[in-house]
């Protein structure tokens, strides 16, 4: 008996106007084809991740969620999250609706789908943040546990000629950026001051995050950091996390910036800074 699909959970990335071209069929071969997958045009884009925008106009493959049975011909507006990736690509829609009056405002073409997504994305950021903070990077300093790690190395190369010591796979590079706040948008902070820690690697595991610099200004979404907590047995997880970025003594006013979304630049228009305005009418 074959393995049951799980139920699709969460929020949709990709929603778009589309026509139901083919039943039981795909447009790629790696897809196991059953009842739910079906032949998609895409006529319309709502809301797409910018690796998606140019699938408009194509044959897509979705697996329908089950809630409806569609038909050849029947335009369809599909909430989805992305699947396989190939010579197409296969999506998995976690629901389906016909196309209605009330979906005007959603299909307006005035609404980039693209900017649609990515709002989505900083009002998501905005809500799990635990700081959100205007300020400006005052300097950039090399946090006590780099410095002692700087220093080890320099030991062990001056105490060894004849052997080399590798270099740690995804070596973040942790720096702390000394941020002057001047207004607090969500969350509590009093102090002035606050400490984000950030990788300064430019290693595929995290080049996307931000790399401050003295003299940046604008707004900062921020998670707290906090220490590593043991893993059954006592020993510590060696999952590498933002938790994972900051020695416990360093905590009490230390935040991490991981994510491209956790700072926008004062030069940058809306955004983050159309969310706030929003909280605060």
């Amino acid at each position: 008996m074959p393995a049951r699909k799980k139920a699709q959970t969460g929020k949709p990335t990709f929603v778009f106007k589309g026509t139901v071209k083919k039943l039981k069929s795909a447009t790629m071969k790696t897809v196991a084809v059953d009842s739910k997958t079906v032949v998609v045009s895409v006529d319309q884009l709502i809301e797409a991740p910018p690796d998606l925008a140019a699938y408009v106009g194509q044959e897509i493959t979705v697996q329908l969620s089950g809630a409806i049975k569609p038909k050849v011909g029947q335009q369809l507006i599909f909430h989805t999250v992305s699947g396989q990736y190939g010579e197409s690509i296969e999506v998995r829609s976690l629901s389906e609706e016909p196309v209605q009056a009330t979906h005007s405002a959603m299909l307006s073409a005035a609404v980039d789908p693209i900017e649609r997504h990515r709002d989505r994305e900083r009002r998501s950021h905005f809500d799990k943040a635990d700081l959100v903070v205007s300020g400006k990077v005052l300097a950039v300093t090399l946090p006590a546990d780099e410095q002692a790690k700087s220093a080890s190395k320099t030991a062990l190369a001056a105490a060894t000629t004849t052997r080399r010591k590798p270099v740690s796979e995804h070596d973040p590079k942790w720096r702390n950026a000394v941020v002057e706040v001047d207004e607090v948008h969500k969350g509590k902070h009093t102090k002035k001051q606050i400490i984000v820690r950030f990788p300064a690697s430019t290693d595929v595991m995290w080049y996307n995050a931000p790399k401050f610099q003295p003299g940046q200004s604008g707004h900062f979404l921020l998670q707290k950091s906090k220490p590593e907590e043991p893993a059954k047995g006592g020993k510590a997880t060696k999952k590498i996390t933002a938790a994972a970025a900051v020695a416990p003594a360093e905590t009490t006013d230390t935040y991490v910036a991981l994510d491209p979304l956790d700072f926008q630049p004062d030069s940058e228009p809306g955004g983050i800074k159309n969310i706030i305005e929003s909280e605060n009418s």
